[in-house]
């Protein structure tokens, strides 16, 4: 499972990848990929910044809002290239690319562990305290 902070860090991080992913991987020329690239890279950012999670600047949009963005932005990746008619402009490479952050996005919301030790009730800590280390 992945802790909330790291991946409250990650969706900056991939925020950033996303942005210069066209020019990275050579398809700034499909503008409609490019843009869907940017405009993602950079939504993630903005409603990541305004996530009720840790490193955010205004604590307004619930973290399961957050969380329902990133598995819809991820499809969007892996669907964009046949809803916006710019598959055959893709390599085999570029296409892989965004079934990959597609497909990771998706994934990174289903491991996301969103509740924390202290978001926990005290019977649940209580719980977890007395589990063997090869129970947990």
């Amino acid at each position: 499972m992945i802790s909330l902070k790291t991946h409250n860090v990650a969706d900056y991080v991939i925020g950033v990848v996303l942005v210069v992913c066209p020019f990275l991987f050579n398809f700034a020329h499909v503008s409609a990929a490019a843009n869907l690239f940017m405009i993602g890279g950079t939504a993630l950012i903005v409603y990541s910044l305004v996530t009720n999670y840790h490193y955010s600047i205004a604590k307004v949009v619930p973290l399961g809002a957050h969380m329902a963005l990133d598995a819809l932005l991820g499809v969007l990746f892996i669907l964009a290239p046949a809803l916006f008619g710019y598959r055959d402009l893709l390599t085999g490479g570029q296409y892989a690319l965004h079934v990959v952050m597609g497909l990771g996005a998706v994934g990174l919301v289903a491991l996301t562990r969103t509740r924390t030790e202290a978001a926990k009730t005290p019977s649940e800590r209580a719980a977890i305290a007395h589990e063997t280390p090869l129970a947990r």
